[in-house]
């Protein structure tokens, strides 16, 4: 058994936690509060997450007072130097592209960070999910720890990420229609914000085909306006990336 910060951790190679906050741990066994694991190496959890750390309702054992390094090293550091300003892909044996070129870590296979400017790597995992252990975390803020709270997934075709506040569950052929029909709306012009409130832009819509093409991909998306599905599919839905998943699913 895993939790998303002991995988993301062992992919890094285990960093120990830097700074004050590495005096803070002995070699006291314990349930860590964060992950919910046993550890040989604790620290106090009020002491190591400090005063202004407020996501305690999302503890996985909130009757322990003692947390873990994993747990630690994933919620420490300065930006841009954590990870909580990066979206975290991980799968353990999968091939995956090098970190962002801005991240502070160096590239480690099975784990890479990375943000909206690069979210291919998220798309292509949702839409073919590994075998074995994998997990997805968006960041959208940068400013919240996304990870501890995320879930691994063993396979597919069903998964669940964390996309900053919320648990987004669904599975592969799902996730390939909505991304499809997006892509080929935002191709077609219409704006992001538009597809999620369910409308179509305006200005798109020039001719008889436009219409259809409205028409036939927003029958496809319309049992998920409003939903953090669509929402992740819009943002994975950049300039750049809009024209590798247009027309490329199955719309039907």
């Amino acid at each position: 058994m895993t939790s998303p910060t002991r995988l993301v951790w062992g992919l890094a190679g285990h960093p120990e936690p830097t700074g004050a906050v590495a005096n803070l741990f002995a070699d006291r066994p314990g349930m860590c509060v964060m992950c919910g694991l046993s550890a040989d190496r604790t620290a106090d959890a009020a002491r190591a997450t400090g005063a202004n750390f407020t996501d305690q309702y999302l503890y996985r054992r909130p009757d322990s007072d003692r947390i873990c390094p994993a747990c630690v090293w994933c919620c420490s550091g300065k930006p841009p130097a954590t990870l909580r300003m990066w979206t975290v892909v991980a799968a353990i044996g999968a091939t995956l592209p090098d970190n962002h070129p801005k991240c502070w870590l160096p590239s480690q296979p099975g784990l890479c960070l990375t943000n909206r400017a690069a979210p291919g790597v998220v798309a292509d995992i949702l839409a073919a999910p590994p075998e074995g252990a994998w997990l997805v975390t968006v960041a959208t803020s940068g400013q919240k720890h996304v990870l501890p709270y995320g879930k691994v997934n063993h396979g597919g075709p069903e998964w669940t990420v964390r996309m900053e506040n919320t648990t987004i569950t669904s599975n592969a052929p799902t996730w390939r229609r909505v991304l499809g029909h997006a892509a080929t709306l935002r191709a077609a012009r219409h704006t992001g914000d538009d597809l999620a409130a369910g409308r179509p832009t305006l200005a798109a819509i020039r001719t008889a085909d436009d219409l259809d093409t409205w028409n036939h991909h927003h029958a496809g998306l319309a049992d998920h306006v409003g939903s953090p599905l669509l929402d992740l599919a819009l943002w994975c839905l950049t300039k750049e990336t809009i024209h590798d998943h247009a027309h490329a699913a199955p719309v039907a």
